[in-house]
């Protein structure tokens, strides 16, 4: 006989986003019990199962740094009949002798197939359940003879005709067999080893050059260890345990994971609801990751789970932002799910979390429709004395996704805990005027030109020196503040035309010639059509009154030659940092 069990809920249309999400669960605890969310409980746990993040070990540690493909790799590798997903069904496969890893044995005899006959190489749903499943000679078998089994396939194609180590219909129970084997072939899709052409699962090629995928096949190929129960009459617990710790042992020992409720948090005083503006490159990122981090010293705001990041661009909308109704497949059916913008991702992680500081960072506010893009979330914006909003409203979508998440609230309003800081660059064009009414409701906060130092050692940050071929040197921050000066004193521009010390991140290069290049590509454009172009005055030129078109001026600055005027140079030359 032959007992099989496995489960309809490992749906890879949505796999990569629920091992993220219920491996980050397990680790902090934070699983909903059935009574207070049945469907999460019941998802969580059977995914946790067969991916191993229940065991809250280095596969759930892998999951919720996510790398999930390398979590579902070790479950095509180690999956394994039998396994203890119930006593029962662990005792009937034990008791029918079966030993096979299905996933991993597919890999196999595709890449084998591919080196007797490769015309012939593939496999069919049909062949997978016979030859593999129910195949005496290799699901009962713990080192088969693949060469035998695959002339018994292509001589199976000519004849239509099984032998006699192929189970028989009434030796074989599967619960929703053809359904369940359908999940199991689509996980090997999703990993990419595989393509499926009119039902025939092919072994996917990768380029000669594709390193990569050439090692996890061959940690595949070569691996032949099973689980050793040792004891079967153990409790379920225990044999979990020892499942467990099987499928673990075969993922490299990761770091722990921070438990959100361990990070440490110096809670901030008040709501923050701010706009950070100026002029580009003056540092208003920098300044709210400065802010970030007094909040949350000991972890880097990458890592941070409390920070919520997105920037604005001129299509972005009220869908991007708080989420979307989005077509998904499951089971060849097309269903629609609601995926979660930024907003309600920081919203929710503030109401799940109320003891922390969520931070909501909108960079480049006005590059969109700002009061479009806040839609109804407009009203939330005024907040009360205890730093919640004053008014809620009713959002379909927004508390749908709330339910799923076990987060129980009536209606949407904005809490105490969550903060919504923006940036705005002063000088770009093109841009979306933001009305008085929604400024009103933010903090607005001026960051100027002046160059910012190290609190420890008192240098400027962001510091480049470079010269040109007559052996003119510059320093970058008195650079930029010398065409600061000039820009206001000789061109007579606004200050919204100034640039600022971050204008370009001279640490994001790795040598000198990139970070020339970068003031190259970067600094010229701007000076050349955002300044001096806007500049009514003739008689005051930042660069050289010879330099008549951008591409003599581009070809000079990278031939090293001096390129600004003297009276530019005058003032360089009388600044003091």
């Amino acid at each position: 006989m032959y007992h099989y069990l496995y489960t309809n809920d490992m749906r890879v249309s949505s796999l990569e986003e629920k091992a993220i999400e219920f491996a980050k669960l397990f680790l902090t605890d934070s699983v909903p019990t059935a009574d207070e969310n049945k469907s999460v409980n019941n998802n969580a746990n059977t995914i946790g199962f067969y991916l191993n993040l229940a065991n809250k070990g280095n596969s759930a540690l892998l999951a919720a740094k996510n790398d999930v493909r390398g979590v579902v790799l070790n479950f095509i590798k180690t999956f394994q009949f039998p396994n203890p997903r119930t006593k029962d069904s662990f005792e009937k496969a034990v008791a029918d002798g079966i030993q096979l890893a299905p996933l991993r044995e597919i890999i196999k005899l595709l890449f084998l197939f591919g080196q007797m006959q490769k015309e012939e190489a593939y496999l069919t749903s049909d062949e997978v359940l016979s030859f593999i499943f129910y195949n005496d000679n290799l699901a009962k078998n713990t080192s088969p003879d693949r060469v035998s089994v695959i002339r018994e396939i292509l001589e199976y194609r000519k004849s239509g005709l099984l032998g006699s180590n192929i189970a028989s219909a009434n030796q074989r129970e599967w619960n929703h067999e053809s359904r369940q084997i359908g999940e199991l072939i689509k996980v090997l899709e999703w990993s990419k080893f595989i393509d499926i052409d009119s039902n025939k699962i092919y072994l996917k090629t990768s380029g000669s050059d594709d390193m990569k995928y050439k090692s996890e096949l061959l940690d595949i190929i070569t691996f032949d260890e099973f689980w050793d129960y040792v004891d079967p009459n153990k409790g379920l617990q225990d044999l979990k345990n020892s499942y467990f710790e099987y499928v673990d042992s075969h993922i490299p020992r990761q770091d722990s994971y921070a438990n959100t409720n361990d990070i440490e948090n110096n809670k901030v005083s008040g709501v923050m609801q701010r706009l950070y503006f100026g002029a580009p490159g003056t540092g208003k990122s920098y300044d709210v990751s400065q802010l970030i981090k007094e909040c949350y010293p000991a972890i880097d705001e990458k890592d941070n789970p409390f920070v919520f990041k997105t920037t604005v661009f001129s299509d972005y909308s009220y869908f991007n932002f708080v989420g979307n109704i989005m077509p998904v497949s499951r089971d060849g059916e097309i269903s629609y799910d609601f995926q979660a913008g930024i907003f309600t991702q920081a919203l929710a992680m503030a109401f799940k979390h109320p003891k922390k500081d969520v931070f909501l960072i909108v960079e480049e506010m006005s590059r969109g429709n700002i009061a479009s893009i806040f839609g109804d979330l407009f009203q939330l914006l005024d907040r009360g004395t205890d730093g919640n909003s004053e008014y809620s409203i009713n959002n379909d979508m927004i508390s749908h996704y709330f339910e799923r998440k076990a987060i129980s609230i009536n209606k949407i309003y904005l809490p105490a805990n969550l903060h919504i800081i923006g940036t705005v660059n002063t000088s770009d064009q093109n841009v979306h005027v933001m009305d008085t009414a929604f400024k009103r409701r933010f903090d607005l906060i001026y960051v100027d030109v002046d160059p910012v130092r190290d609190e420890k050692t008192n240098q400027l940050l962001n510091s480049y020196e470079f010269s040109f071929n007559d052996g003119k040197q510059f320093e970058w921050n008195k650079l930029y503040m010398s065409l600061n000066k000039f820009i206001i004193e000789k061109l007579e521009l606004s200050e919204d035309k100034q640039l600022g010390q971050f204008f370009i991140k001279f640490d994001n290069y790795l040598d000198n010639n990139q970070k020339y290049e970068s003031m190259q590509n970067k600094l010229l454009h701007y000076l050349w059509d955002d300044v001096q172009a806007a500049s009514m005055l003739d008689n005051a030129k930042i660069f050289k009154q010879e330099f008549l078109s951008f591409s003599k001026l581009y070809k000079a600055f990278g031939n090293r030659e001096n390129v600004f005027s003297d009276d530019f140079i005058k003032i360089y030359d009388s600044i003091v940092l």
